[in-house]
């Protein structure tokens, strides 16, 4: 009869020892695959960051040279006399809006993907402002709608 109690307590004792580990594995499991995941989301996060960092820079970059331009268009204008043909030799592009003012424009690019473009109006009072100042993409993305519906001889 000793030798039953010995041997329940053994077993109980043999399986009570089992269940804390196998949890204990099971937490560091769960630890590691976490850590895992949370080291793979900060690289993710520091890359999109870098690109967002890169492109807001590249942005600023050409407005500012934009601005300068916007500059060089003032000063031509503000010498008056025939400055549509100092603005054209300078490489602007000039043309009438059809009211007697003008409008001047270029494009200034950012990226490979994306250009500024402007549009200033020079008014007939030799007022210059603004009219179009936005990114737009640097080159047109064209479908492919066609469909090869011819079926091949077997």
């Amino acid at each position: 009869m000793a030798r039953a109690k010995t041997a329940k307590r053994k077993l109980s004792f043999g399986t009570s020892m089992g269940v804390p580990s196998v949890i204990a594995i099971l937490v560091i499991m769960i630890l590691v695959v976490f850590s895992a995941l949370s080291i793979t989301t900060s690289n993710a996060d520091l890359r999109l960051s870098q690109k967002t960092s890169d492109s807001v820079k590249a942005f600023y970059e050409a407005d500012a040279v934009a601005e300068d331009k916007m500059a060089e268009v003032a000063a031509l204008l503000g010498k008056g006399g025939d400055w549509h043909a100092d603005a054209l030799k300078a490489g602007f592009h000039v043309s009438s809006d059809g009211h007697g003012g003008t409008l001047v424009s270029y494009t200034m690019p950012v990226d490979e993907y994306r250009n500024l473009d402007v549009e200033l109006f020079a008014g007939t009072d030799g007022t210059l402002s603004r009219r179009l100042w936005h990114v737009v993409p640097a080159s047109v993305w064209v479908a492919d709608d066609s469909l090869n519906l011819a079926m091949s001889p077997n």
